[in-house]
């Protein structure tokens, strides 16, 4: 049994072998493919044991940051004022520092599961490309199984946690600024939250991108041989 590569899948099959293919036979198919599809399947688990670790270590230092900002915003200034005004100022500025390095923290986790769900989409969609032109369609069939209204996307949940929890420490580093500067503060603690997210977006962005091989690589063995 043949079939026919199809014309959106045909780029995906040419970077993979290397080679145009229009047709493969099934099941006697290309074994680089069925290969390339178990190396999918062990990437993608890798990448979603990965995931809920990240998720794990991120909400503990949120945990431990709510901590720290409740601790803080319990002391009395008042009972025991020191004696300069520059140490008082201070002091009231540690709720501030505490939440706007929650807010850098939060911009993070929102950028990490972006990046995890863009991968993990791009894992899935490798493997039913495979699978359509190994013979299996396990994976697919799997996914298709009780797709009704409670069929929700684990990536857009960690996308929806990771910007509610920054939301509301842009909404903390807001309000204590305006508490402790004014108006002024407030438009000031805006402009940085705008700035420390766009920064950050060029940056990771920058370092996220492929990096082009212009020559193949010569195996070790050859590469003697023509010394």
């Amino acid at each position: 049994m043949r079939i026919t590569i199809d014309s959106a899948d045909q780029p995906f099959i040419h970077r993979l072998l290397g080679e145009e293919i229009e047709q493969i036979d099934i099941p006697s198919a290309d074994p680089r493919l069925s290969l390339a599809l178990q190396v999918a399947r062990q990437q993608k688990n890798h990448e979603a044991d990965l995931d809920w670790k990240r998720n794990a270590l991120f909400l503990f230092l949120f945990v431990f940051l709510y901590v720290v900002l409740g601790a803080s915003l319990t002391l009395d200034l008042t009972a025991q004022a020191p004696s300069h005004k520059s140490l008082v100022y201070a002091l009231e500025a540690v709720p501030v520092l505490i939440a706007f390095s929650g807010l850098f923290v939060s911009l993070l986790f929102l950028f990490f599961t972006r990046s995890s769900a863009r991968r993990l989409r791009s894992w899935d969609h490798s493997i039913f490309v495979l699978e359509k032109y190994t013979g299996s369609n396990l994976y697919l069939q799997v996914n298709e199984m009780g797709a009704r209204t409670t069929n929700y996307s684990q990536s857009a949940i960690n996308i929806a946690l990771a910007l509610f929890i920054c939301v509301t420490w842009v909404v903390m580093y807001n309000y204590f600024t305006f508490t402790t500067s004014g108006v002024i503060g407030s438009v000031i603690s805006l402009f940085i939250t705008t700035m420390t997210y766009v920064i950050l977006d060029i940056q990771l962005l920058k370092s996220g991108t492929s990096i082009a091989i212009d020559e193949p690589l010569i195996p070790a063995e050859e590469d003697k041989d023509k010394k």
